[in-house]
């Protein structure tokens, strides 16, 4: 059994206080929030009133001596994941929630940005809110469908690399048909000669899709 913990996070501080709303980053398997917290230096003065947070993974990466991750993959059953994913999904849902009490703000101020396995557990800790977020910002991710949508609320943006070597983008393809079904406005963008990252298009394409939601 794998240990579960919340760790201290890096976190950056609205430029105008008190904050209005909050944005929280969800890295990816095997890299903890020290590295997607640097997006905040680049979208923080297009958006003065957010508060941003990138916590770490509640597991230890399994994989290698170093870095977090949101679940295992060791086993990729469909099962297996699904079960994962719920459990440490209410952890993740639980920092947010603490970070929300201390800021007051709630769901309805929040955005979810998550890259990789980021998205996965982020676009799943979603669609079972019964509170829907402000919005969600997807890289590079992939579906670990819940047993029940509940939230149809919230608009999505999902940006994935066209030669991702990592996570395909079909797997994008495979989100916005699912998301479709559930009649879930969304947006989707191919990026050409992009691999497994976020470069200055998406970011740009993010904070675009903030201002708008």
């Amino acid at each position: 059994m794998i240990k579960t913990e919340i760790l201290p996070y890096p976190e950056i501080e609205a430029l105008n206080n008190p904050p209005k709303k909050l944005i929280v980053f969800i890295h990816g398997l095997g890299s903890d929030g020290n590295d997607l917290i640097s997006l905040a230096e680049l979208m923080k003065r297009d958006l003065p009133d957010y508060h941003f947070i990138s916590p770490h993974g509640v597991e230890q990466f399994d994989m290698a001596p170093y870095g977090r991750q949101w679940f295992s993959l060791k086993d990729q059953s469909e099962s297996v994941i699904k079960n994962l994913t719920l459990k440490n999904a209410e952890l993740l849902s639980n920092i947010i929630t603490a970070k929300q009490l201390e800021l007051n703000l709630s769901n309805k101020d929040t955005i979810i940005i998550g890259f990789s396995q980021g998205t996965m557990i982020g676009l799943y800790l979603n669609l079972i809110q019964t509170e829907p977020f402000a919005c969600v910002i997807g890289f590079s991710g992939k579906l670990i469908e819940p047993n029940k949508c509940v939230n149809k609320t919230t608009n999505i943006c999902l940006i994935h690399g066209e030669v991702d070597d990592v996570i395909n983008i079909e797997e994008m393809y495979n989100i916005e048909q699912y998301l479709s079904l559930q009649t879930i406005k969304y947006k989707s963008y191919k990026v050409p000669n992009l691999t497994h990252s976020i470069n200055s298009f998406g970011i740009e394409t993010a904070i675009n899709f903030i201002k708008n939601n």
